[in-house]
C-alpha cells in the first residue's frame, strides 16, 4: 500500500500540471493561428479520445451480444445519459449554430466541454487511488507500469485538455484580453477537467468499484465535445480554398498523431 495523501498529490501534480500545460500552448496558439486549424488539430485528438473511453467501458458491453443482461443495459444507459445530459444543458446555446455562439456565451462553452471532456477521469482516478492502495509495491512508478506508462499518462493529460482549449479559442470572445484574465480563465479550465480524476483516485483508494460505467458515461458525454469541436470546421471563414482544406486535414493528422504517439509510450 502507498500511503493516500503520497499517491493523491503525486496524482494531482501529474494530472493538473500537464493540463495547465496543454490549455496554455493551445490557446496560446489560437492566437497565431486561424482557430480552424487549431479545432481540427484537438478533433483529431478526440477521435483516439473516444476509442480510449469507450474501451475503457468494454466498448459498452457489446461482445455480450443479447445476454448481458442488467449490467449491459446500464453500461448503456449512462452513455445515452452522458450524451443527453449535455445537449439538454446546452441546447439554448447554439449548439446546431456555432457560428451564432461565438463571443456570447463567456467561458460556459469551455467550462462545459471541459466537464464533457474530464468525466473519464473519474474512471481514471478510481484505477489509480484503488492500485494505489492494494500494491505491494513502495514506488508510484513501478506500481503503474514503470517510466513509460508514467509518460504516457503526463502526455495524455496534457493533450486531452487541448480540446478544451480550442473550444475556448473559438467560443470564448479573446477581444481585449489581459494575460491576467487569460491565464485565470486557463486555471479554472484545468481545474474543472482534473477535479473529477480526484474524485475518482480519493473514491478509489477507499472504495473498489466497477469502472465500466463510468467510462460509458464519460463516452457519453465526449459526444457533446466532438459537436462543439466539429461545428467550427464549417463555418464560412471567406473563400474555402482546396489549400485550406489540405491544412485542415494535416491538422487533424498532427492532432491523432501527437496523442497516438503518447499511448505508444503505454504499449
Amino acid at each position: 500500500m502507498i500511503g493516500f495523501a503520497t499517491s493523491f498529490l503525486i496524482w494531482l501534480a501529474s494530472t493538473l500540471l500537464p493540463a495547465i500545460a496543454g490549455l496554455l500552448l493551445i490557446t496560446w496558439v489560437g492566437k497565431k493561428i486561424s482557430s480552424r486549424f487549431v479545432v481540427a488539430f484537438a478533433f483529431g485528438i478526440l477521435f483516439w479520445f473516444f476509442v480510449d473511453t469507450i474501451s475503457g467501458s468494454a466498448v459498452l458491453d457489446v461482445n455480450s451480444g443479447f445476454g448481458g443482461g442488467v449490467a449491459q443495459v446500464g453500461v448503456f444507459a449512462l452513455f445515452v445519459m452522458g450524451v443527453i445530459f449535455f445537449f439538454w444543458v446546452d441546447r439554448k446555446r447554439d449548439i446546431l449554430s456555432p457560428q451564432s455562439a461565438i463571443g456570447k456565451y463567456g467561458l460556459t462553452i469551455p467550462v462545459l466541454v471541459a466537464i464533457a471532456v474530464g468525466i473519464h477521469g473519474l474512471g481514471e482516478g478510481a484505477a489509480f487511488g484503488a492500485t494505489a492502495f492494494s500494491t505491494s509495491s513502495t514506488s508510484l512508478v513501478d506500481a503503474f507500469g514503470g517510466l513509460n506508462a508514467g509518460v504516457a499518462y503526463v502526455l495524455h493529460k496534457g493533450l486531452e485538455p487541448m480540446m478544451i482549449g480550442a473550444c475556448y479559442s473559438v467560443y470564448f470572445e479573446r477581444e481585449g484580453e489581459t494575460v491576467r484574465s487569460w491565464l485565470r480563465s486557463i486555471f479554472l479550465l484545468g481545474l474543472v477537467f482534473v477535479i473529477p480524476s480526484l474524485l475518482g483516485a480519493a473514491t478509489g483508494y477507499l472504495v473498489a468499484y466497477d469502472t465500466t460505467y463510468v467510462f460509458a458515461l464519460g463516452t457519453g458525454s465526449a459526444i457533446y465535445a466532438g459537436f462543439r469541436l466539429a461545428g467550427p470546421l464549417f463555418i464560412p471563414g471567406g473563400v474555402a480554398t482546396t489549400r485550406e482544406a489540405m491544412k485542415v486535414a494535416l491538422s487533424w493528422i498532427l492532432g491523432i498523431t501527437a496523442i497516438y504517439i503518447a499511448a505508444l509510450f503505454h504499449s
